[in-house]
């Protein structure tokens, strides 16, 4: 039951990878895309091979463009490596995203997870980083005036720590819960109101729900999961509690996520959900990936 639990607890717990414990010895190929009612949009590919019988290694690559926060068309890279045994497991996640208006956020994660007979206990880190320069022409005093341009740094610094547990009820029942907090020092240079993307996602214009909570500056999470398991497929249900940081924005978000053998060496895992709060009210959301194993 423990190296079943481990192959799809990340159902369940959503944590750094799609390849865990139980796939050490396997290389897969994921294809996924998302978006929601407000046309926010992204696209991730994701390639995990093997490293000697207990580590793996994965890269991603993809693009986001998130219309109403401003930061459109930003590109994505990321890198994450794992290892462990059957009682100790490991992993650290490094993101990149990068927009077309200067702007940049850099993303650590690390999770530590001891997996019993019937549960496991894990502890999580997160460091996050943010830079936003924009830039504005005014004209004032009249035509002939000389036009003013006035710019706006932003940056943004946060750590995360939290924790995270899952208890097997039955042989098919699995339930989890995970709590997160978070500490930011924000720093804006500016003498005007301009709205740049680091404002939007740190909450002046909130504009990210929880389908994209993984990029949002958020203060504190709460979520609690189920899943249940299946031959040859799982079924997901989970509740996430979101604090916007610097804002008295919240979100609930409602989701749930398939994964199914359709095929040798190919699985499909449809995702939806409901998120409300922020200042865009209430938004659906979907999304469907792709993973081909070998």
């Amino acid at each position: 039951m423990n190296a079943e639990r481990c192959r799809w607890l990340m159902l369940a717990c959503l944590m750094l990878s799609t390849a865990h414990a139980g796939d050490f010895n396997k290389r897969s190929a994921t294809l996924s895309v998302q978006g929601d009612g407000n046309d926010n949009r992204q696209w991730l590919g994701k390639v995990a091979l093997p490293l000697g019988e207990h580590a793996w290694a994965q890269g991603s690559v993809g693009r986001s463009d998130l219309a109403a926060a401003g930061a459109n068309d930003s590109k994505i890279v990321g890198a994450t490596f794992g290892a462990g045994g059957k009682d100790i497991s490991a992993a650290v996640e490094f993101v990149q995203r990068k927009g077309n208006a200067r702007f940049e956020q850099q993303t650590w994660n690390a999770t530590l997870d001891w997996h019993g007979i019937r549960g496991g206990l894990g502890a999580d880190v997160s460091i996050r980083s943010a830079n936003s320069m924009s830039a504005t022409t005014t004209q004032t005093g009249g035509v002939f005036a000389t036009p003013v341009t006035t710019t706006v740094r932003e940056s943004a610094d946060g750590k995360g720590f939290g924790a995270h547990g899952d208890l097997a009820l039955t042989t098919r029942v699995i339930v989890s819960a995970g709590v997160m907090r978070y500490r930011y020092d924000f720093d804006v240079e500016s003498s005007t109101g301009t709205n740049t993307p680091l404002g939007s996602l740190l909450g002046t214009n909130v504009a990210t729900p929880g389908a994209w909570r993984d990029q949002a500056f958020v203060d504190r999470t709460y979520r609690v999961g189920a899943t249940y398991l299946l031959q040859g497929a799982a079924m997901s249900a989970q509740y996430f509690r979101d604090r916007i940081a610097n804002s008295d924005a919240n979100f609930n978000t409602f989701e749930l996520q398939a994964e199914i053998r359709v095929a040798d060496h190919w699985a499909l895992s449809p995702t939806v959900g409901y998120s409300q709060g922020g200042a865009l009210g209430n938004v659906a959301f979907g999304g469907m990936s792709l993973r081909f194993d070998w």
